[in-house]
């Protein structure tokens, strides 16, 4: 069984590796986004905040500037290989009325790491097929906004 120790010890070790460089690599997604999502015959302006804490663990959220809607969370960020994955399931205020927010952002980064071009899908307040999308990264990394609407 003394060969078992040294065997954890390996493992624990590769996992860690493993763990710290998909973190890395979500912290690199760090910066203020923006862009559209085609929505057939409009588009709608969004902005996408992500965040890096400092042990490489990100937070997103985002805005919808056409309905005065910030602070949208994401339940879920996966980035690995250029090929990027965001769950959301938020509850917002709209106008007094809470509103259940639910789709999935897939798309793919750029190689320069300043353009996502993919699709959104919403399933939730009302179910629509995969819209594309196109952000581009505008700055640094701002403070998460509470979900909120404008006006």
């Amino acid at each position: 069984m003394r060969i078992l120790r040294p065997l954890r010890f390996v493992l624990a070790a590769a996992l860690f590796v493993i763990a710290s460089s998909f973190c890395h690599a979500q912290a690199s997604l760090a910066g203020v986004w923006e862009g559209v999502i085609n929505a057939g015959d409009h588009e709608i302006h969004i902005v996408w905040h992500v965040t890096a804490a400092p042990d490489g663990t990100v937070t997103t959220n985002f805005d919808n500037n056409d309905e005065g809607v910030t602070g949208i969370k994401a339940k879920v960020t996966d980035f690995k290989d250029s090929k990027i994955t965001v769950t959301v399931d938020d509850q917002v205020d709209v106008n007094g009325q809470t509103l259940q927010i639910r789709g999935t952002l897939a798309g793919t980064v750029s190689a320069d790491g300043n353009e996502l071009t993919g699709t959104w899908t919403q399933t939730d307040p009302q179910e629509e097929p995969p819209m594309d999308l196109k952000l581009k990264r505008t700055g640094a990394s701002a403070a998460p906004a509470a979900a909120t609407p404008n006006g």
